[in-house]
C-alpha cells in the first residue's frame, strides 16, 4: 500500500516560525545600536587621523615656505598623497564633550589663523571617543 504523501511531509509549525522571528527580532534590537556605535567610533578615528596628517603637513609647509598654506588641497598636495580625495567620512562621529557630530561637509578646511585643519569648524582636540 502507498503511504499518503501529505502524512510523511515534515515542516515547521506556525508557532515554531513565530518563535524564531521573535528571537531574531530581539537579537536585531540588541545588535543594531552596537553596530551604529561602532560606525561612529570608526568615523571619529578617521577624522582624528586625517586632521593629524593635515596638521603635520601644515607644519612642514610652514617650515619650508615661511608662511602658512592658504589652501589645503593645492598647497599641501606635495605633503599628502591623494589629497584631492581626502574627505571626512559621511555619518556621525564623537566629540570629546560626548556629543555626536553629524558630518555634512565634504572637505576639511583651515581655521582663521591658517594654523590648523578643521572638520566642520572643529579642530583635532575636539574629537574623541565618547566619555564613559
Amino acid at each position: 500500500m502507498k503511504k499518503s504523501l501529505l502524512k510523511d511531509q515534515r515542516g515547521f509549525t506556525l508557532l515554531e516560525m513565530m518563535i524564531v522571528i521573535v528571537i531574531l527580532g530581539t537579537l536585531a534590537t540588541l545588535a543594531i545600536p552596537k553596530f551604529t556605535n561602532s560606525l561612529a567610533l570608526a568615523n571619529t578615528a578617521k577624522v582624528q587621523s586625517d586632521l593629524q596628517t593635515l596638521n603635520t603637513s601644515i607644519t612642514m609647509y610652514l617650515m619650508q615656505h615661511g608662511h602658512y598654506p592658504q589652501n589645503l588641497q593645492t598647497d599641501l598636495a606635495e605633503y599628502v598623497d591623494d589629497i584631492e580625495n581626502l574627505a571626512p567620512p559621511q555619518g556621525e562621529c564623537y566629540l570629546r564633550s560626548g556629543e555626536k557630530l553629524k558630518i555634512t561637509t565634504a572637505t576639511y578646511s583651515l581655521d582663521n589663523s591658517l594654523e590648523f585643519a578643521l572638520c566642520q569648524n572643529h579642530p583635532l582636540k575636539d574629537f574623541g571617543s565618547v566619555p564613559k
